[in-house]
């Protein structure tokens, strides 16, 4: 009978513990990405969009927290998306989220979806390559 309540005993400890979710740190991209437009001239690639999930159900850390790491996180997949399109940054960087209705809103900072368990950010800017500036063709002639 001990042996039956120690068997019971372990393997209700062993359910009721789940392991913390592990969450890296990631920082905006400053120089590579910006919210609205910029006074640099540039030529325009494109739209970018990236997605970033992650873990919500964590007692560790604050939702809004979280939501803003992985903004982060996708606000520089854009940035590699860009770069892979020959960009060299992104502007006029977005939150995107779509409502029940089908409608879809812009945010011009982190906005997230999250069912409980697992929370989402979608992001999208504008891709754009660098001119150079009057000052630099001057220089060089």
């Amino acid at each position: 009978m001990n042996k039956i309540l120690s068997l019971l005993s372990i393997s209700f400890l062993a359910c009721s513990s789940m392991p913390t979710p592990k969450h890296k740190a990631y920082s905006f991209p400053k120089e590579l990405a910006f919210f609205g437009d910029v006074q640099r001239p540039y030529q325009v690639l494109g739209v970018v969009r990236a997605k970033s999930n992650f873990i919500s159900l964590d007692p560790n850390h604050e939702e809004n927290a979280l939501c803003h790491n992985y903004f982060n996180k996708a606000v520089r997949d854009l940035v590699k998306i860009a770069k892979t399109q020959g960009g060299d940054a992104v502007i006029d960087v977005k939150s995107v989220v779509f409502l029940e209705d089908g409608r879809r809103e812009m945010y011009p900072s982190a906005e997230c979806s999250d069912d409980g368990m697992e929370g989402q950010v979608l992001c999208q800017a504008i891709a754009v390559k660098w001119k150079p500036d009057e000052k630099e063709l001057n220089k060089t002639q």
